[in-house]
């Protein structure tokens, strides 16, 4: 085989796995916002109970988490294509009838969770703002868009 075939052949495949990367399955979407949300809810519940008096306060760890939370945060957001509103989830139906209302909420609590690194490489005092600033969008997309258990 040729160079240039080679070449071809790389490039053919490297451009049908970014397609395929680019559409999962609606399955999968689901199960990646999910994996995203459990670690935004680790990090985020770990900030918390520092924040209120439940955890041993301690700066590197709120760095850390906050860390986390920024990079998953933005990552659901892109797993609510079509036919993931079916199956193991608790999504509720007024995601896709309310597109629009629940884009900005998810727009709004990256933003706040985006202050979180700041206000942890500060000290609790800011911890604890950045935090209720946040679960307070978390807390207005979960009550009109997510299933209680």
């Amino acid at each position: 085989m040729t160079p240039k075939r080679v070449f071809i052949l790389i490039a053919a495949s490297a451009t049908m796995t970014a397609a395929v990367a680019q559409a999962p399955k609606p399955e999968d979407q689901i199960h990646l916002r999910q994996a995203a949300y459990t670690m935004m809810g680790y990090s985020f519940g770990s900030m918390a109970a520092m924040a209120q008096g439940k955890r041993p306060y301690s700066k590197d760890d709120a760095i850390r988490f906050a860390d986390l939370f920024v990079q998953v945060s933005t990552v659901p957001k892109n797993f609510f294509g079509e036919g993931t509103d079916k199956g193991e989830t608790r999504a509720k139906p007024e995601i896709w009838t309310k597109r629009a209302d629940f884009d900005a909420k998810m727009d709004k609590m990256i933003a706040e969770g985006a202050k979180l690194p700041a206000a942890a490489r500060g000290d609790l005092d800011s911890l604890k703002v950045a935090v209720k600033a946040t679960a307070d969008t978390c807390g207005a997309c979960h009550d009109e868009y997510r299933i209680k258990r």
